[in-house]
């Protein structure tokens, strides 16, 4: 009952020793959790890609869901955050324990993605959760810096990934990207910082079981980071995907300009800021997909990156 996806496998198995060494105690962590919170455990759920997420079945034979983390995993700022919203815009969080990553959780339906909504309908959808999701305060320990710390971060990603995964896309592609992160790494004063989800993708948005406050949407988001960041970045993350679209369009830059036109619309959020956001997103997720054994998607990402450019 502790398996997991081919996905968080081959995660797993990008961290080396320690991933191994983890996915081998992961049965036990899992049985300790259930003792403890008296739960009888369920199938795991198929399409995690960084964790081990399964159905189960709380004392009182409510329905809920376990996830577990690797303990090199970031997990304090997203449990943090997830408990600072309390169900607003996210899912909530019913017990954490911090020692073996783990988080317990609501039940939710499907994904934003499975429902074969057109990607307008997808972005609407997750532009008016993100408006709920932003209002959640901010992270205790966050602080506004003079530089935005998430773009700093990916120009690093962009310097150290490139190489690393045998320079799998144009240098024209890494200098347009890079250019993109170091004006987000310099935002005008008074720039905006909200918490951030920081990978708000119709995946990682989800279906509640019944209308409640907080999700006035009908979904409410699961696995953030739990960054502080202007919020152009989270709409950026939001229309970084959909490239197979993107790599059939007749005129790709059009296409996905209208996405970050709509998106900018519908939250206020300057539309350059969201487009550049979008663009650095796009490459630094390929390349960062690319290093922990994700190769496919990772070169179809750079791939689309390259007509946008």
């Amino acid at each position: 009952m502790t398996e997991l996806s081919a996905e968080a496998q081959r995660s797993a198995e990008s961290r080396g020793e320690s991933g191994r060494q983890w996915m081998a105690a992961l049965p036990g962590i899992v049985a300790e959790l259930c003792a403890r919170w008296s739960l009888r455990p369920g199938a795991p759920i198929s399409g995690g890609k960084w964790a081990y997420v399964a159905h189960v079945t709380t004392a009182d034979g409510s329905g809920a869901v376990l996830k577990v983390s690797p303990p090199d995993a970031e997990f304090h700022t997203p449990a943090r955050l997830m408990a600072a919203a309390d169900g607003r815009g996210y899912v909530r969080l019913l017990a954490q324990d911090a020692s073996r990553c783990a988080l317990l959780m609501e039940p939710l339906g499907a994904p934003l993605a499975a429902t074969g909504l057109p990607v307008d309908g997808m972005l609407d959808v997750l532009a008016a959760t993100l408006r709920q999701a932003w209002r959640a305060p901010c992270v205790p320990g966050h602080t506004v810096a003079a530089a935005n710390d998430k773009a700093v971060g990916l120009i690093g990603l962009l310097d150290d990934l490139w190489p690393a995964t045998g320079k799998p896309c144009s240098p024209q592609l890494i200098a347009k990207a890079r250019g993109f992160a170091e004006r987000r790494a310099a935002p005008a004063a008074g720039t905006e910082q909200v918490a951030c989800h920081g990978d708000p993708h119709p995946g990682n948005l989800l279906a509640v079981g019944a209308p409640r406050p907080g999700a006035e949407t009908g979904y409410v988001f699961v696995d953030p980071d739990g960054l502080l960041c202007d919020p152009g970045y989270d709409l950026g993350v939001a229309m970084s995907g959909w490239q197979e679209l993107v790599l059939r369009a007749d005129q790709p830059v059009a296409l996905v300009r209208g996405w970050s036109r709509r998106l900018a619309a519908a939250t206020g959020v300057d539309e350059e800021t969201v487009w550049e956001w979008a663009f650095v997103e796009r490459v630094t997720s390929g390349l960062f997909l690319m290093s922990h054994g994700h190769q496919d998607e990772g070169r179809e990402l750079l791939a689309s990156a390259e007509l946008l450019r």
